[in-house]
């Protein structure tokens, strides 16, 4: 896989059925996952990444019998509030049951929270929410070389 920057905080994975979303849908999806994540926390969009993973029918089990679910994780720098961690839970559920028009009652959503002290990104240990501009201040000439702008 080629990506041109090298970042990976925050992390969204999304489990589905192969087939169930076009190249276009996943692309529309990406882009309101980004839109969400950098609305509610105000971080730059150079930091988001969304990832897809399909799963083969008859593999997703619930109360063991096959389903087809969707699971869309988040991994985010610890540090927000419960308000906006529950308003990016809600904002995530409903662009992807508005966008994909499956059924909420086969999704689930989740995000988890990371210290940023554990986390590198492009070499560097990740900033604390709201300290984004003067990481990529500090650390801009390195950045520059691996081809990381601010967002």
């Amino acid at each position: 896989m080629n990506i041109e920057r090298k970042s990976i905080m925050p992390l969204y994975q999304i489990d589905t059925v192969k087939g169930r979303l076009t190249p276009s849908v996943k692309a529309e999806i990406a882009n309101k996952v980004t839109d969400i994540h950098c609305q509610l926390t105000g971080a730059p969009d150079t930091f988001v990444n969304v990832v897809f993973r399909e799963y083969t029918e008859g593999d997703c089990f619930v109360a063991r019998k096959p389903e087809g679910r969707s699971f869309l994780g988040g991994q985010i720098r610890h540090g927000r509030s419960v308000e906006t961690r529950q308003a990016m839970l809600k904002a995530l559920r409903d662009m992807w049951v508005q966008t994909t028009g499956q059924s909420e009652a086969e999704l689930i959503v989740g995000i988890s929270e990371v210290d940023p002290r554990m986390v590198l990104e492009a070499g560097f240990f990740m900033p604390e929410p709201g300290q984004e501009k003067a990481w990529f201040e500090e650390h801009h000439a390195r950045l520059a070389e691996l081809g990381v702008q601010a967002g």
